[in-house]
């Protein structure tokens, strides 16, 4: 039987049963940053089951794309070594959220494997929690299974959770039944306890379909409460199965993985045997995972998932390297991947294109960082060898990682290969070290106090009330503060906690809002120069002593407060903006586009997107333009405030990583065309954007005002970045560039056309008397060498020249060099000096006589020279340079230069 019908016959037949097929979810798990990726099939169900949203069915069944690779669940290492680990892979599940039981998920599991699939009966077991006799009894007495083959395992008291799960330390629970399947005595192992179900984890005893059965609520103290309704959560490892059923004792044996491994066959000319085959069955594993990772748009990079991915993606092209493949080659086998399975996800079909340009442009970037990395690298392991090492040390794994990109990971492969071992405790101090020295800390959290609540105040189940959607100005009761160090200027700030404030916290990309606090009825003034969000609400950022402001606000009967105005509505203009820009971003350049971070303040905003290439700038024109037909439309801004989270998915409304969300949810609309003339039939226009968010916004987009984008560029790989301008901030901006163009309208002639045609004709006047006068100053330094070369210095038997020239750069300097070398014709040594636009500079170059026959070595020659003045530098046999740390050292060279040569010469 295919896997692809394996697939088919499972949700048919739960469908039959009353089950709601449901698509796979995303491997990008949009709504839930607590994982990097969808690790299982209950995922997508996670919210029904802790009671914050309901469906509208109480039975579902699914195929679900899922990935471990991170934390708890990664298999990464052991992937393509062993029969069954694998980064990407399929979950079959059933569900049953309040309706269906213990009996129902028993039996149908049962009758699935046996009736449907056809499995040998005597070869499955069972195993259940101890004190769960329920399943014990419907194992034995409905089924028929023999009590010897039902397996109790677990002891909670005992601090043992086996067959009882958990989804977090707290939360639902409840015990679970698993059936495995025996594949026989040739696969036993040698467990000093005995190879059985529960003692050992070998592939006898192959783990296929876990049941769990969530009764129980777990309290902070470990209390197992009663819920108020039994859920059933089954998963079973689609590729276990399927392995199986077709008889084969490895996953990568089955027509899962066999058309990537032949596909590497081909590419590779190699059979899949030995070590060989370990490298294919990691290619076809990982080709997997990089296909729906990047369908899903998770898109190679530095941080988060993007560095998984990239990971990912580099070890399956160092395996391909281990195999002698030299060229990109991952893509060709993503490409078998979306043949094999774009029918069960059309995902990948619609997106090939996309997924496999991903794949070959990081290949194609990964293979420069290996050609240069393995160069250091070898140098570090001769280095090694010499001294009698073992290990790397972390400074040394971590100049790969920093300088060249190499990841520590693959430096710890390819050091095993040598026999080597990588210090990863030192590796992580240094980067430690190098996220301490970016100063990346979030600003006044540092040497924070206790709340101090004020007189008559209680901080147990308190949350301040944030009033500032609708207003810039309000009063307040304070209720308590903390220390908070001092501000950039050195002043003391504390917190404070007010019981309602329009001060908004910085959250989301918005910057807290600033202002002014009149303590009433005196009218003291407290300035406020920043807040933040904390676990009870906004917290103002106040400036002065954590003593003198509890006596000043236990003192006072309220707090009238005001926010800047001005700069809250500069904001709210660059936070609107800013939503547009992201839908305007994904109209042109696709809905791969991803909000990969943002800041806006009343002075710009920034927004990172995940896209793979530099944004051209007829589609830059192309984004500029929707924003400002959108802020033309004066569409109202609506807001959301209390909508379900399930309706907003529905929807389609955006969810940002990193951000968490409960089941009601802020959302922001905005919709396109023109508002309609006072009088005129209503009209809505289409949507045009739709995002979850908490931050303030205006009331319409024409409110946003002028709109302009100031620059677009790369801030890592996969990822873009944007900064563009709103409002009387942009208006400044266009007030500047006319001033600007009124300037250079009075430096050039009226008569002479266009202002482009103009400095163009003007840039390349100059570029010609730039090259003409370079040209002078090569033939002036010519007839200044001209002299040296007529009369050699005799040194140990050759002719050497040396001298200090003029230069125009470092292409007319090489010139010299080699005119002067030739000149000398055999047995010549040339050394020049020069200042290379302030950069003192030697060269050093030897006839090839000298070179080809390791008499004289240009570049230790070079090295000796520098280093005597606290120089640096280095290269071939024949040619060589160096970087001299002043002026004044190159007089000092060219005078030592004959007796470094006779030192050099045969050594």
């Amino acid at each position: 039987m295919k896997a692809r019908d394996i697939r088919a016959r499972f949700l048919s037949f739960f469908a039959e049963r009353g089950h709601t097929v449901v698509a796979s979810s995303s491997l990008v798990p949009h709504d839930d940053p607590t994982i990097k990726f969808t690790n299982a099939g209950m995922n997508q169900f996670k919210a029904v089951f802790l009671g914050l949203e309901k469906r509208d069915y109480v039975r579902a069944a699914s195929c679900q794309k899922c990935m471990r690779v991170s934390g708890k669940h990664n298999d990464l290492e052991e992937v393509g070594k062993d029969a069954r680990h694998h980064t990407f892979f399929e979950m079959l599940g059933n569900w049953s959220f309040g309706d269906y039981y213990k009996r129902d998920s028993i039996v149908w599991g049962w009758e699935f494997l046996t009736g449907v699939m056809g499995l040998d009966k005597s070869r499955l077991w069972v195993s259940v929690y101890k004190d769960d006799d329920e399943s014990f009894d419907i194992w034995r007495d409905v089924i028929g299974l023999p009590p010897e083959r039902i397996i109790r395992l677990g002891d909670l008291a005992a601090g043992d959770e086996e067959n009882f799960w958990s989804m977090a330390d707290t939360g639902p629970c409840g015990p679970c039944t698993e059936i495995y399947y025996d594949q026989g005595e040739s696969m036993k192992c040698a467990h000093p306890k005995g190879c059985f179900v529960g003692v050992c984890d070998c592939d006898r005893w192959l783990e296929l379909w876990n049941h769990v059965f969530m009764e129980f609520d777990r309290q902070p103290g470990g209390a197992l409460n009663p819920l108020p309704m039994k859920s059933v959560d089954t998963g079973m490892g689609f590729e276990r199965l399927v392995a199986v059923l077709q008889g084969k004792q490895s996953n990568y044996e089955t027509d899962i993985f066999t058309p990537m491994i032949s596909a590497m066959e081909a590419i590779s000319g190699k059979r899949a045997e030995g070590e060989a085959r370990i490298s294919m069955q990691v290619i076809a594993d990982h080709a997997r995972a990089c296909a729906f990772t990047v369908a899903d748009g998770a898109i190679p990079g530095n941080q988060d998932r993007g560095y998984v991915v990239r990971r990912i993606l580099r070890r399956a092209a160092r395996h391909g390297h281990l195999l002698g493949v030299e060229e990109p080659f991952l893509w060709r086998v993503a490409d078998v991947v979306i043949n094999e399975m774009g029918d069960a996800y059309p995902e990948l079909v619609e997106r090939r294109a996309r997924i496999l340009d991903v794949i070959r442009k990081e290949e194609e970037r990964f293979i420069r960082t290996l050609r240069s990395g393995l160069l250091v690298y070898g140098e570090i392991r001769d280095a090694m060898r010499a001294g009698g090492r073992t290990q790397l040390t972390g400074e040394e794994a971590f100049k790969l990682h920093d300088t060249f990109g190499f990841p520590v990971d693959l430096t710890a492969i390819v050091a095993e290969e040598d026999g080597f071992t990588v210090d990863q405790a030192g590796f992580e101090t240094c980067m430690e070290q190098q996220r301490a020295k970016s100063g990346v800390e979030t600003v006044y959290r540092e040497g924070l106090g206790a709340w101090r609540p004020l007189p008559g105040r209680e901080l147990a189940g308190f949350h301040s009330l944030f009033t500032g959607y609708d207003a810039v100005e309000g009063e307040g009761a304070p209720v308590a503060l903390r220390p908070a160090g001092h501000d950039e200027e050195g002043f003391e700030v504390v917190h404070l906690l007010l019981d309602r404030t329009p001060f908004y916290g910085e959250s989301g990309g918005q910057v807290g809002d600033r202002g002014i606090l009149e303590l009433l009825p005196v009218r003291s003034r407290l300035e406020v120069i920043g807040t933040i969000v904390v676990e009870e609400g906004p917290a103002l950022i106040v400036r002065g002593g954590i003593e003198e402001l509890a006596d000043a606000l236990a003192a006072a009967t309220g707090v009238r407060q005001r926010v800047d105005s001005p700069a809250r509505l500069a904001t709210m203009r660059h936070h609107t903006a800013t939503h547009l820009l992201h839908a305007a971003l994904r109209q042109v350049l696709g809905d791969h586009v991803e909000q990969a971070g943002s800041v806006v303040d009343p002075h710009r905003l920034r927004f990172d997107f995940r896209h793979d290439q530099p944004v051209k700038s007829e589609e830059l024109a192309r984004v500029e333009r929707l924003v400002q037909e959108r802020v033309l439309d004066n569409r109202p801004v609506i807001r959301h405030q209390d909508l379900a989270l399930e309706e907003a998915r529905k929807r389609g409304a955006m969810a940002l990583f990193g951000e968490k969300y409960g089941e009601r949810v802020r959302a922001i609309e905005i919709h396109a065309g023109a508002q309609p003339v006072p009088g005129a039939a209503s009209d809505a226009g289409s949507l045009f954007s739709l995002e979850l968010c908490g931050g303030t916004h205006c009331l319409a987009t024409g409110d946003i005002g002028p709109f302009r984008i100031v620059s677009e560029g790369s801030v890592s790989a996969g990822v873009r970045r944007i900064e563009a301008v709103a409002g009387d901030v942009a208006q400044a901006l266009i007030q500047r560039e006319r001033d600007e163009l009124r300037q250079l309208g009075g430096l050039l002639r009226a008569d002479g056309g266009g202002y482009a045609t103009q400095v163009s004709a003007l840039l390349a006047e100059q570029k010609q008397l730039r090259r003409e006068l370079a040209g002078l100053k090569q033939d002036s330094a010519r007839a200044g060498l001209e002299e040296a070369l007529a009369s050699p210095a005799p040194v140990a038997g050759l002719r050497m020249v040396c001298a200090m020239v003029a230069s125009a750069d470092k292409d007319a300097f090489l010139k010299l060099a080699d005119h002067a070398r030739d000149r000398l014709g055999q047995g010549g040594v040339v050394v020049l000096g020069a200042d290379l636009d302030g950069k003192p500079t030697v060269l050093v170059t030897v006839t090839p006589d000298l070179a080809d026959g390791g008499r004289l070595h240009a570049g230790n020659l070079v090295k000796a020279l520098a280093a005597s003045v606290g120089g640096k530098g280095g290269g071939r046999p024949n040619l060589a340079q160096a970087g001299l740390p002043d002026a004044a050292g190159l007089d000092r060279v060219l005078a030592g230069a004959a007796h470094a040569v006779a030192a050099h010469l045969d050594a």
